[in-house]
């Protein structure tokens, strides 16, 4: 039997995500907290991902989000190493297609110069990257970055979120199901991700602007990011028909 189509009720779901973060805010204080730290370490550690401990610490991050989705879904115990296990499967996947498609984009530049169109695109193509190497130019980068990750998360992030998600509860973590249950929804999604990237848009230039060296940013995703993975749980409620899992604190469905 083929399922009914759904759309995704934007406005309405980052309505239930605040409303759930606002009812049990004590009960996410401890999540906050850990989380804080989390938001301080990756500020601190010099290098990005080619430190290793930087590495160590996105492991433990991985674990954290683990336990925090099996935490709403009431699915004890909170940490279960085969569970986690499980949803790196899926969550694999995901970074592979994002990362694959962002090299992808970053490519189509490059293209013109080996299909041989050498004196009328090189011109433009120099004083392309010298816009971007530019000091200023911080801010166009990260608008050009947003601009494409915004692009390709229907495919690349959401529905790959979903499936995780998935896989984490003991279900099918498979991409082919959560297009299925989430067809139709391209633009839906584009939505919704634009939305939730505006505010870490905007702290972005708070903290450049106010000289903060990131810490502004640390105050902010520390909560931000729970909501916003509370989001895409109430994404997943939806097209799944998870009906009050979670809410309440009872037993998983």
């Amino acid at each position: 039997m083929i399922e009914t189509t759904k759309t995704l009720p934007i406005l309405s779901i980052l309505q239930q995500a605040y409303a759930y973060l606002s009812k049990h805010e004590k009960k996410l204080r401890p999540f906050w907290l850990v989380h804080l730290v989390f938001c301080a370490l990756f500020n601190v550690i010099s290098n990005g991902l080619s430190n290793p401990l930087s590495l160590i610490v996105c492991i433990f991050y991985y674990i954290f989000w683990c336990v925090f989705f099996r935490f709403y879904y009431q699915k004890k115990p909170y940490f279960e190493g085969r569970k986690i296990l499980a949803s790196a499967v899926p969550s694999s996947k995901m970074i592979f297609i994002t990362v694959a498609l962002l090299l992808f984009l970053l490519f189509v530049p490059f293209l013109p110069l080996l299909l041989g169109f050498d004196n009328a695109y090189l011109p433009f193509f120099e004083k392309y990257m010298a816009l971007l190497q530019a000091p200023e130019a911080g801010l166009i980068n990260i608008g050009i970055f947003s601009l494409i990750f915004l692009s390709i998360s229907p495919f690349a992030f959401s529905r790959p979120f979903l499936a995780w998600i998935s896989a984490l509860q003991g279900y099918s973590g498979l991409m082919r199901k959560v297009f299925q249950k989430t067809r139709g929804n391209n633009v839906q999604f584009f939505k919704l991700m634009f939305l939730l990237q505006v505010p870490c848009f905007l702290i972005f230039l708070a903290d450049n602007g106010l000289g903060c060296h990131g810490w502004l940013s640390v105050c902010f995703y520390s909560v931000y990011l729970i909501y916003f993975n509370l989001v895409f749980a109430k994404v997943y409620d939806f097209f799944y028909d998870v009906k009050s899992c979670g809410e309440d604190f009872k037993k998983a469905c």
